[in-house]
This record gives C-alpha cells, structure tokens and sequence, in this order.
C-alpha cells in the first residue's frame, strides 16, 4: 500500500494519561476513532504507562497504521549547544551535546536517548533526551500492534511547531503547560536562546506566579511576552486573576471544545 493511503495513528504518552487517534488517508484525510485513557502512573516510572499502552494496542482500532508518538515532557530533557569553533561530524556534535546535557542535568541523562535539532550551520542548536527504556519499551509496544514508527517526539516540540507561525520572532516566551509540568523556551531573533522546565504544582496561584517570572528573564531586562499553550481542562481551572497582560493564551482561530479538548496535542501532529 503506498504510504499516502496508509492510515496513521497518533499516540501521547504520559505519567497519568494515554491518548490515541487515527486518521484515515485518502482524498479526504480525517481523525476518526479517538480516545483517552487514565494511567494509575507518576512522573518518575513509565512503566505503568507502557503496560497499558500495550493492552490498549491489542485493539484493532490501533493496529496495522504508521504511528506517531507524543512523549510528555516529563519524560523529556532538553539543552541549547553552542556551535563549535572546532569542526565536528555527526557523532562529535552528539557527544557535544551529551557534554551540556551532563552540565543541566548530571548522570541522570548519561544512558538516555539523544537527538539534534536541524540547525543552520554557525547557530546553536537544540538537543532533546529521553530514557533509552522508554523508547525501547515504547518500539516494542507497537510493533506488536503492527505500527510502523514515523515520529517520536517530545511534547514541547510538537506545541512550539504547531504555534510557530504566531510567534514573534524575537524576545518571547512560549510556554507549553500540562498536569503538573511547565516547559518553555526563549525566542531570540527566531531561535531558541533558553529552555526552562519545571515540575507545577496544583495551586495555580504558583502557577501563574512562574509565568510572570519569565517575563523577568529576557536577557534585554524588559518584560518579553509570554505565550501560553494548555489543555482546556487547565483553562477552565484557572482563577479570576489569570485574566493578566502579563501571558497571551493560544487558541486556534475557529477552534471549539471538541479541537481544545484533551485530544488537542494530537490533532496539532496533522495540522
């Protein structure tokens, strides 16, 4: 079958949460079967999440597709390299980038899973890691199911690219929130500069608070704006006080419930 009729099955995968859905190709793309499943999980062990992933896939819903994968960015560390003076190939530019991820984040990140954003040469480039466990355990879950793995990204990337084009280019924030996570970068003249990642907690009062810090940040000492992408479910929990110049929320022009819904992040891979 040519891959422009193969179905395709989006995946997010996180500490307390799946989510799934299927798009039919053909003439007239469109997401048909969609669903979400809680996962008796934490942000420290992706095992509960792989187990149940896996029963979820012995569903003919979800078989036979290519797949794309969302990893929570729990589950995700991320690092800016500076571009070396120093002429480096493919394997000295991913040891490079191992050298600033051990500088963020120790050993914890010494045996994970590493990949280099394509970068213009000269720039600084972005690096993201993951444990090689859970992309092993996440590689053998669906090839039980017959999915050919397309994609395998972290949450971040997939928001920031699906809300580029509404970003300004220079002195910004975005900011990616979910269940008790924050991930955000700085953009300076079109790239990111700064990456910041906090575990939240459910006093949105904190919550808001850490925002407005980022706007202290810039490396110009001015307030940058802060542009501020979240599930429905966090909206609708927000506070009076959340009605501030000092973030923007995203929304999508036209969108409604059902786009904003839990199942938001997956539709954003076919935009």
């Amino acid at each position: 079958m040519s891959p422009l009729w193969r179905d395709e099955v989006a995946i997010y995968v996180a500490p307390r949460r799946i989510a799934l859905a299927r798009r039919t190709r053909g003439l007239k793309p469109q997401v048909g079967s969609a669903t979400e499943i809680a996962v008796a999980g934490h942000f420290g062990d992706f095992g509960p999440t792989l187990s149940r992933l896996a029963d979820v896939l012995t569903e003919p819903t979800w078989q036979d597709a290519a797949v794309r994968v969302i990893v929570a960015d729990p589950w995700a560390r991320y690092g800016i390299v500076p571009w070396s003076n120093v002429r480096l190939d493919n394997d000295g530019r991913l040891s490079h980038a191992r050298y600033v991820l051990a500088e963020s984040y120790g050993d914890a990140v010494s045996d994970w899973s590493v990949s280099l954003a394509d970068t213009p040469p000269g720039q600084a480039y972005v690096a993201c890691a993951m444990p090689a466990a859970l992309k092993a355990g996440l590689e053998e879950a669906l090839a039980g199911a017959r999915l050919r793995l397309v994609s395998l990204q972290p949450q971040l990337i997939v928001a920031f690219n699906a809300w580029r084009h509404q970003l300004p280019p220079d002195d910004a924030w975005f900011v990616s929130l979910d269940e008790g996570s924050l991930a955000a970068v700085h953009l300076s003249q079109g790239a990111w500069d700064r990456v910041h990642m906090a575990r939240l907690s459910q006093d949105w009062g904190i919550e808001l608070e850490r925002l407005r810090a980022f706007g202290r940040l810039s490396r110009s000492g001015s307030t940058s704006r802060m542009l501020v992408d979240a599930p429905l479910w966090m909206r609708s929990a927000q506070p009076a006080r959340a009605a501030s110049d000092d973030f923007e929320w995203l929304e999508a022009e036209g969108s409604d419930d059902e786009v904003r819904n839990q199942l938001a992040l997956l539709q954003r891979v076919y935009a």
